[in-house]
């Protein structure tokens, strides 16, 4: 896995269990099992599908769009609370400090060590009705604002999800310049 992906400063949740280097197999099995969720609007690639020639309209659809999705995300999350303590019931569940397409850092109980082999579960917040799974092993252990932090490595992610983390990055991007030329 490549490691020339750049951090992205975030917090959201992450659940994550330890695994033997034999359950490894069987977690990238599902990992890499795709579930499609054609029933849903994307708005992250609907902006690369935009027809130019009803350029102020698409927008304004986009936007809506956009609002409806975040209202559902909203929801869907409320909705999972109750189905997320029995499917996460052998996870620990933590924060992340920052993600990238190629590894993860959240908050750590200090259970964790350099070596260490995990599951790790967790939804972004521009997509909240797609999983993230992936396979990881602790490289590093180091602490930030007070906090012990784990550096974990994605050993198995699928291409998708990898994507889906690119764009956030560039959403959290466009927003912070949004903000850094209102405030100019």
């Amino acid at each position: 896995m490549s490691d020339d992906y750049r951090l992205i400063e975030s917090k959201f949740v992450i659940y994550y269990t330890k695994i033997t280097q034999e359950q490894l197999q069987k977690e990238k099995e599902e990992i890499y099992r795709v579930e499609s969720h054609d029933d849903s609007f994307n708005f992250l690639m609907a902006q690369n599908n935009i027809d130019s020639s009803f350029d102020s309209l698409n927008k304004a659809f986009v936007v809506m769009m956009k609002e409806i999705d975040a209202k559902l995300n909203y929801l869907i999350t409320l909705l999972r609370d109750g189905k997320e303590k029995e499917k996460f019931l052998n996870y620990n569940k933590t924060y992340t400090c920052s993600v990238s397409a190629s590894e993860i850092n959240f908050i750590n109980n200090n259970s964790l060590q350099v070596g260490d082999f995990l599951s790790i579960s967790f939804f972004l917040p521009i997509s909240s009705h797609n999983e993230i799974k992936a396979t990881a092993k602790i490289t590093d252990v180091f602490q930030k604002n007070g906090n012990s932090c784990a550096k974990a490595k994605f050993l198995d992610i699928n291409k998708n999800n990898q994507e889906l983390i690119i764009y956030y990055g560039l959403l959290l991007d466009r927003e912070r310049l949004k903000s850094k030329q209102l405030e100019l």
